[in-house]
């Protein structure tokens, strides 16, 4: 992205500069977070830090989502903006449980999650999948972004009934290997077509 040197990027400019690597930093730190799940699956050993690493994913996944919105809220100002709004919801969530993990528990604060705590990864799963529904709708409709970025914004809430009934029995750590994929899929998607804009911008310059 390009700003002019008379103004400083907003917060919301920064986001969407950092959309990509928010992603895919998401996405590294879930997974890590997932195999530690699957050890503690297949070992028996609770591997400790796997919720931590999780919740800071999913912190950096809405930011991600915020990302998107600076170029989708002229096309499509109300369902952009009630988008973002949805994605509040995830963010504040797992930014609760990242605080209670990384510093409530540990200092003997909190041992058992009260009753918003204890809520707080439900309401930001279900939280994270309408946000990305409704990303995915507006992204479609403002037709600014490629294909393959509204097709893995949509198949990941897309999935969310079917982990709660037919695949309900899968193993959990399945979920968030299908979760890792669309998170590093979307940053990928996101630099390639920010390098590919970059590639015309020089082209089209005829002082390059």
């Amino acid at each position: 992205m390009n700003y002019s040197m008379a103004s400083e990027p907003t917060t919301l400019e920064l986001l969407e500069a950092k959309a990509p690597i928010l992603f895919l930093l998401g996405g590294l730190l879930y997974g890590v977070g997932t195999v530690g799940l699957i050890l503690t699956t297949y070992t028996g050993t609770p591997f400790g830090a796997d919720t931590t690493f999780a919740a800071l994913g999913k912190v950096l996944v809405p930011l991600g989502l915020f990302g998107l919105y600076p170029a989708l809220v002229e096309r499509r100002p109300y369902l952009s903006r009630a988008a973002a709004a949805v994605a509040v919801i995830p963010l504040a969530c797992w930014s609760l449980v990242l605080v209670a993990e990384v510093l409530l528990k540990p200092t003997g604060l909190v041992t058992e999650a009260p009753g918003p705590l204890a809520l707080a990864p439900f309401v930001g799963f279900v939280g994270l999948y309408l946000a990305f529904a409704l990303f995915g709708v507006t992204v479609l409709l403002a037709d600014v972004h490629p294909g393959v970025l509204v097709v893995l914004l949509l198949v990941y809430p897309a999935m969310f009934p079917l982990w709660m009934t037919v695949l309900s029995g899968v193993p959990e750590f399945v979920s968030g290997v299908f979760a890792v994929v669309v998170y590093a899929g979307i940053g990928v998607a996101l630099r390639n077509a920010d390098g590919s804009t970059a590639e015309a911008e020089v082209t089209a310059d005829p002082a390059a």
